[in-house]
């Protein structure tokens, strides 16, 4: 008897800090990029910092926004499509993996709640993303609409009853298509001029 009571108090500790890593784990990935471009100098970190203000802060069409923006201080399209990749990945790996925990942190649980809301909405509006799955997911998430990008695709995915590591490779594929599609068509019309 006594062992079982100490066998559940050790599965507990480790739940608890399997629960912390998951909390963490996302933030010291965005710190350890944010230092990355902090040592690659002033200049670089400007620029990404820029990008990063207006895709994050832009409240209509963030990428649709951001990647000409990038573009045009001069940041190469593959380190723009992949810092705007990680950036979708860090967010969508923290609400896969903190969705419950997420809405209790004060100031970030409303913006969470109100996504949870949104993906309600984006569900009952998009029910094609149900019937279809993984493959609904990563088109509802690459096309750039409002309220499509990785935050509400991550919510949808957990409330469709994906799993978490589903439901993060399908946001992932669908940012970065989202990327990829719109930087193409920046370069494109940016040759014009």
């Amino acid at each position: 008897m006594e062992t079982k009571v100490k066998e559940k108090v050790e599965r507990l500790r480790q739940m608890k800090k399997i629960a912390i890593a998951k909390f963490v784990i996302p933030f010291c990935l965005a710190g350890a990029v944010v230092l990355l471009f902090w040592f690659a100098g002033p200049e670089v970190y400007t620029k990404y910092a820029t990008v990063f203000s207006i895709y994050t802060f832009m409240p209509i069409g963030g990428a649709v926004a951001a990647i000409p923006a990038g573009l045009g201080i001069g940041i190469p399209p593959a380190g723009l499509i992949a810092f705007v990749l990680f950036t979708d990945a860090d967010m969508a790996l923290f609400l896969v993996w903190n969705f419950n925990h997420a809405k209790k942190i004060p100031g970030l649980g409303k913006m969470v709640a109100l996504t949870e809301v949104k993906g309600e909405e984006a569900i009952k509006k998009h029910k094609w993303a149900i019937r279809f799955g993984f493959i609904g997911l990563v088109l509802f998430v690459m096309f750039p609409i409002q309220w499509t990008g990785s935050a509400v695709g991550a919510i949808v995915g957990r409330l469709i009853g994906m799993t978490a590591g589903m439901t993060w490779l399908a946001v992932i594929i669908g940012c970065f298509v989202r990327s990829l599609i719109t930087t193409l068509i920046c370069l494109g019309v940016f040759s014009f001029f």
